[in-house]
């Protein structure tokens, strides 16, 4: 695999820290502990999203358009830092629960490592982006192209 194809944040971790801080603080990245029932989230998720708070928890990283589990994706995580990274390792108060090993994807849109049950404000159904997605002709070029151009 050429490993110059892998997104910067997956090689350095204080990136993909920086990122995370800002798609939490600018983007309601959350939530921090998906165990618990964090209502108050789900609800102000299904205003902004004109749905009800039952139906905002089915919107989740896992599914949306950005969330990118290829192949190419969990080599990168592998053969990166990225690998290491820990959601409870953020410095937010609360500390985050950890909820995988390690990251399982990665956020086109923001350039950060994703958990699949957590979720965001631009989340946009459609997800996730596997091997199989790649190869379609509106995902191929999704890890070089613009983020700006969709």
């Amino acid at each position: 695999m050429d490993y110059d194809q892998c997104p910067l944040s997956l090689q350095s971790n204080s990136l993909n820290v920086k990122n995370h801080l800002y798609v939490i603080e600018e983007h309601g990245l959350g939530p921090g502990d998906p165990t618990k029932p964090n209502d108050e989230f789900w609800a102000d998720k299904g205003r902004k999203w004109n749905c009800s708070a039952n139906d905002a928890r089915g919107r989740l990283c896992m599914n949306c358009r950005y969330y990118v589990n290829a192949t190419i994706i969990k080599e990168c995580i592998n053969h990166f830092p990225a690998k290491d990274l820990k959601a409870s390792a953020l410095p937010v108060t609360p500390k985050w629960k950890d909820m995988e090993s390690k990251p399982q994807a990665y956020c086109v849109m923001f350039d950060i490592t994703c958990s699949p049950v957590r979720t965001c404000d631009n989340q946009l159904m459609g997800g996730p982006v596997d091997d199989d997605k790649m190869e379609l002709p509106q995902f191929k070029d999704i890890l070089t192209k613009d983020k700006d151009e969709e």
